[in-house]
């Protein structure tokens, strides 16, 4: 009787216990997200802050002060080359120059000139050192030039196209000559500069393209290459902390007035050409205690270790040298996973 009824409890237990078998083994499994291998392509870029500068500023001297009968321009003006910026008054400018002193005097003479070099500081604003090269020359010197007075510009024109950036001229005032009567720059191929870090500069040379953009410029982008970069270090200072920095300079390809000299502007340097890249996202990637970097992938419903060998860290992924291929499912965020484990695919995440 007893050997009767195991032989007949027998196949009904067998027949639940395969009945309940996948669900035990499904349970038991670990359920991981996968994720497959892709090819992307990516250029690698580096930002830096930078200031727009122009590419060439110009300062107009003159050879000997000067009263200006006329003021054309004011700062922020564009002008061509040849462009009229300031009319002289050569007369009054000679009668002003003709009241210079011989050098020979006696005490009278020299308490006169005194006087007179003291009212025409007032007048025109001079300093002493401008007063002593206003009236450096004697009359018998300055009655032999010609009439004409050559070196004495009757106008002033623009030396090339640009912009007006400083004017120290006034009308019926007489001018210094050694200091800029107008400062302008020019307003093709504007330059910006930036402070590379030293670990950045390596992948950094003359030619390395880069665009520009920021606020206040309309939504336009430049483009624009590395023109120059100097040959020392320096430290820059934030706070209490510093960094080593090399400066270096963009050419403005494409410069326009919305381009300001002296805006702040955002920098993006491509110091490589864009190229495809065989990839997986950093939470695939793990790494024991001797520095191998492996990935888990399922072989046979189970999990299988692969060591792998990693290049370039791309902003959402890392580059797969060699190891694994496009059509293996690896494991994502493989936590508590151990080799030959069952395990039970749960959801395959996209990965572009």
């Amino acid at each position: 009787m007893k050997k009767r009824l195991i032989l007949l409890t027998t196949p009904v237990l067998f027949s639940l216990f395969s009945a309940f078998l996948p669900m035990l083994i499904y349970h038991s499994a670990a359920h991981v997200k996968i994720v497959k291998p892709n090819t992307i392509t990516y250029q690698k870029t580096i930002s830096y802050t930078g200031e727009v500068q122009a590419a060439s500023t110009r300062e107009i001297y003159l050879e000997t002060p000067v009263i200006p009968e006329e003021i054309l321009v004011e700062p922020g003006d564009h002008v061509k080359k040849g462009s009229l910026l300031a009319k002289i008054n050569t007369q009054l400018t000679k009668s002003v120059l003709a009241q210079g002193i011989s050098t020979s005097k006696d005490t009278e003479t020299a308490e006169r000139e005194a006087a007179l070099y003291e009212q025409y500081g007032k007048v025109y604003g001079l300093t002493e050192q401008e007063i002593a090269q206003v009236f450096g020359s004697s009359p018998s010197a300055l009655s032999s030039q010609p009439e004409n007075n050559s070196f004495i510009p009757s106008e002033i024109v623009s030396p090339m196209d640009g912009i007006i950036t400083q004017v120290d001229l006034a009308s019926g005032v007489l001018c210094s000559s050694n200091r800029a009567a107008i400062v302008m720059n020019s307003v093709e191929n504007g330059k910006v500069t930036i402070h590379i870090k030293q670990n950045d500069i390596d992948s950094i040379q003359e030619g390395t393209p880069a665009y520009i953009q920021g606020e206040g410029l309309g939504g336009r982008t430049y483009q624009a290459i590395v023109k120059k970069i100097f040959p020392s270090a320096q430290k820059k200072y934030n706070g209490l902390s510093s960094e080593t920095v090399i400066q270096t300079e963009l050419m403005v390809l494409d410069c326009d007035e919305n381009l300001k000299s002296g805006y702040s502007v955002e920098v993006i340097l491509m110091p490589e050409e864009e190229k495809e890249y065989f990839t997986l996202p950093y939470e695939a990637v793990c790494q024991d205690e001797k520095n191998t970097e492996y990935v888990w992938i399922i072989q046979n419903g189970r999990a299988v270790r692969k060591d792998i060998v990693t290049g370039a860290e791309l902003p959402d992924a890392v580059e797969i040298c060699n190891g694994i291929f496009a059509s293996d499912q690896v494991i994502l965020s493989p936590d508590n996973i151990h080799s030959n484990q069952l395990v039970v695919i749960q959801q395959e995440e996209p990965h572009a």
